[in-house]
Formats: C-alpha cells, structure tokens, sequence
C-alpha cells in the first residue's frame, strides 16, 4: 500500500478511529480512577565518624575513609526487619516488618557517604512520618550495631540531613503516563 491508499482508509474511516482512540483514552483514565494513590516522601542521613570539631587533616580523611567504607553495610541495615520493627513500634502500625520493609527503599548516591530513604505511603502524612522514622530508626541500628547501645554513637554513626518533605500530589498512578499509552494503545488498534 502506497500513502495515497492510507489517505484514503483515513478519510473513509476517521470517526472511527478518532472513537476509538477516545476509547482507549477513556478506559485508561477510568482505570487510573481505580488505582489507589501512594505517596512518596524522601529523607537523607549522613554517615559521620569521629570527632567533626577537631581540625586535624588525618584525623578527617581517616573518618571519612571509615564512613564510606560503612555505608554498604548501613544500607543493608536500613532495609533490615530490625529497623522496621523500630518504626512499627514508634509509629504504632498494624503491619508485619516484612511489609513494611517493601514500602521502603534505601539507596547510595554516587560518591557520597550520605543515605537515601524514600517511603511510601497511602497518605501523604504516613508517607513523611515513615520517612523520617525510618532514618531516626537507622540512626539507633547503627548505634547498636557500633556499640551495643542504641543511645550511644559509635566511631562511625547517621546523623539527619534532611527532613522529609509533605508530598503534594500521589507518586502513583502517573495519569499522563497511563493516558499516553491508552492512546497509543488505541492508535495501534486504530
């Protein structure tokens, strides 16, 4: 088929495809509607180590070299049942630390010794008190796990950086997303 006979299909057949593309459209905000709303809300610590007040050089780079090569372990600690415990605990929740766990994620990024956890609630409050328990939960792991006190920092210990913030609008569904690929969906079948 050359493009003259494309044309020709379109304009024999235009409304409905259009409806059809509308279709699809539809169905794919209609399912976005039915979808529950989860939020998002990030929170960041910082690994530290040693005194932060004494000006020696060699005090400092050796503190730094004894944080960054803590912070795999730390991020292994902060997706562990233990720290969910901690947080189902302060926060008073009526879920298993398995649960929990799967509603939080905790990364690395690149070159730094500072700590990421992003949690997800149905609410954009539960979303940000996770959050922020989550990293004051980590922070009393780490101190156990360096000391074997949870109210006593180690050589190496989290302190807060970043609080998290209220997320004004859900992570999930992305109704642009689900709209777009209804109407490709409905171009394709057009």
């Amino acid at each position: 088929m050359d493009l003259r006979q494309y044309l020709r299909v379109f304009r024999a057949h235009w409304l409905g495809m259009v409806l059809i593309v509308l279709l699809a459209v539809a169905v794919a905000f209609a399912w976005t509607l039915i979808q529950p709303r989860v939020y998002s809300a990030d929170a960041s610590a910082v690994v530290q180590s040693g005194d932060q007040s004494n000006p020696d050089i060699g005090l400092a780079i050796a503190g730094n070299s004894l944080a960054s090569g803590r912070i795999a372990t730390y991020v292994e600690l902060g997706a562990s049942r233990t720290v969910a415990e901690r947080v189902i605990e302060e926060l008073e929740l009526q879920t298993s630390p398995q649960s929990l766990v799967g509603r939080v994620a905790i990364s690395n990024p690149l070159d730094t010794v500072s700590l990421r956890v992003s949690a997800q609630g149905d609410t954009p409050e539960s979303a940000q008190a996770l959050a922020e328990a989550w990293v004051a939960a980590m922070t009393l792991e780490v101190n156990d796990l360096e000391t074997g006190n949870p109210n006593t920092q180690g050589a190496a210990y989290l302190r807060p950086i970043d609080s998290a913030r209220l997320p004004s609008a859900p992570s999930s569904p992305n109704v642009r997303l689900s709209l777009a690929i209804g109407g490709l969906v409905g171009l394709a079948l057009a």
